[in-house]
């Protein structure tokens, strides 16, 4: 291991493990703790007040303030539960997972056995939606980017696998996704980062947003179910959710519409609980052409 990634990862690496050995409740309140602390210091504050201030205008700028704050309280704390999970599997979420055998049992329904397409985006924890649904039986393979970090990634890669889940790099997909998918597995991505001048503009939060083709592109071409599943941070645990997306039936642009419709079920879950989106990204970095920039950049 190089010195320059061992100084990253090693720190890293002994907070995972502190964590992961710490009670539950204990470690949700270290979590929420350091995410209040992350706040204090302004870690991208601006940029994750602006967003949601523009996202509910309407709101006064104490509610604004209250759900930041809430924010990086919430995201302390799923670090937490992302290090129980990389020591011990998906297996510790299958008593937490509330409505989690009727989402399981919803899948199977709708794929009878066959591959799937499940979107989300950064909301409530998506590390423990995929690892519950693999701990459910459901055969799972997740996309993922390669670390430059050659220790992050072979622990992100580790922690996958325990987990029951494929790994597919980005630079592998466009042949391991259609394999997967004839094996029966499940494929998951997260989805809803800024995608840039090459995404297609759909409406998000009451603006236009640059959005991945990728999980539409897929599930029209592999002729497979599109889902959007999350795992919202609930008074028991976390609450599953897992809604089939309707696939449009004018296939003009049915890219575009299918993109639009698993976003607005992203946007309906963010209307609700806006603590538990990953505000810290900029999500409307890059703007629609003839606009001006704008949007948290």
């Amino acid at each position: 291991m190089r010195l320059r990634e061992s100084v990253e990862y090693l720190p890293a690496r002994a907070a995972e493990v502190a964590l992961a050995a710490l009670p539950r409740a204990l470690s949700d309140r270290f979590g929420a703790a350091a995410g209040s602390a992350a706040r204090m210091l302004g870690t991208r504050r601006d940029v994750v007040e602006k967003q949601i201030s523009e996202s509910f205008p309407g709101q006064s700028e104490a509610w604004v303030s209250a759900v930041a704050r809430d924010c990086y309280r919430h995201f302390g704390r799923e670090i937490g539960t992302i290090a129980r999970i990389g020591k011990r599997g998906g297996d510790i979420l299958l008593g937490d997972m509330a409505r989690g055998t009727d989402a399981v049992d919803l899948h199977r329904e709708v794929t009878q056995g066959s591959g799937a397409i499940i979107v989300t985006g950064h909301i409530g924890n998506w590390e423990a939606a995929g690892a519950y649904l693999a701990a459910a039986g459901l055969p799972m393979a997740a996309v993922v980017k390669r670390q430059r970090n050659r220790a992050f990634n072979r622990r992100m890669i580790e922690t996958r696998r325990r987990c029951g889940i494929e790994p597919i790099y980005m630079q592998d997909a466009r042949t391991r996704i259609p394999e997967a998918l004839r094996e029966g597995k499940t494929v998951a991505l997260v989805a809803d980062q800024d995608a840039g001048e090459r995404g297609v503009f759909v409406p998000f939060m009451g603006r236009e947003a640059s959005t991945f083709r990728g999980p539409a592109r897929l599930a029209l071409s592999q002729d497979v179910p599109l889902f959007f599943g999350a795992a919202l941070r609930s008074e028991r645990g976390y609450s599953a959710v897992l809604e089939p997306v309707e696939r449009p039936a004018d296939r003009g642009d049915a890219e575009l519409e299918f993109t639009r419709r698993w976003v607005g079920r992203l946007e309906a879950h963010v209307r609700r609980h806006p603590q538990q989106y990953f505000w810290f990204h900029r999500r409307w970095k890059t703007r629609p052409p003839g606009t001006t920039a704008g949007g948290g950049r």
